[in-house]
């Protein structure tokens, strides 16, 4: 497990002005790193950043009984939030020096349960950046390698702040 650091106030993160300044690259892999603060969100449904290369983004994740629905079965949102994180960081490692993006659109297909204390990864990689958009797929996967999940982003490409 990588040793990743997260926000405890909104000061703590990274003005936009100077998250611009790097390739989105490089502020992913010092994400990865622990040099900047990672998605607060990250720390409370236990999941972390394990891989980071151009195009590609893999988080690493065990999803707890905090993490269930009525069913005890773990719950819809929880994959939409990683499939939401590794396929925008996946865009995000295509950004040149002074872009930011934001999500215009997630996709998710559910294909089966995962059990509560299962460690899984969720892979996005980038598909296309241009411009004013950045496309990506991606899909979660357990330890035997079957697939869970299966998503796709579009993300909104455009200028950092001064």
């Amino acid at each position: 497990m990588t040793k990743q650091r997260y926000a405890e106030t909104p000061e703590d993160f990274l003005p936009l002005s100077e998250i611009g300044k790097l390739s989105g690259l490089d502020y992913m892999r010092k994400m990865m790193a622990g040099e900047v603060p990672s998605t607060t969100f990250a720390r409370g449904c236990n999941y972390w950043i394990s891989a980071v290369e151009p195009g590609r983004v893999v988080l690493t994740g065990v999803p707890g009984h905090a993490h269930t629905n009525a069913f005890g079965g773990v719950h819809g949102g929880w994959y939409g939030v990683l499939l939401d994180t590794c396929l925008t960081c996946a865009v995000i490692t295509g950004l040149q020096p002074g872009q930011i993006q934001t999500t215009l659109d997630l996709k998710i297909n559910m294909l089966r349960a995962i059990p509560p204390g299962q460690e899984i990864t969720a892979e996005g990689r980038l598909e296309h950046i241009g411009r004013s958009t950045g496309v990506s797929r991606g899909e979660i996967r357990g330890p035997d390698g079957k697939v869970y999940a299966l998503g796709t982003a579009t993300c909104l490409v455009m200028a950092a702040p001064g």
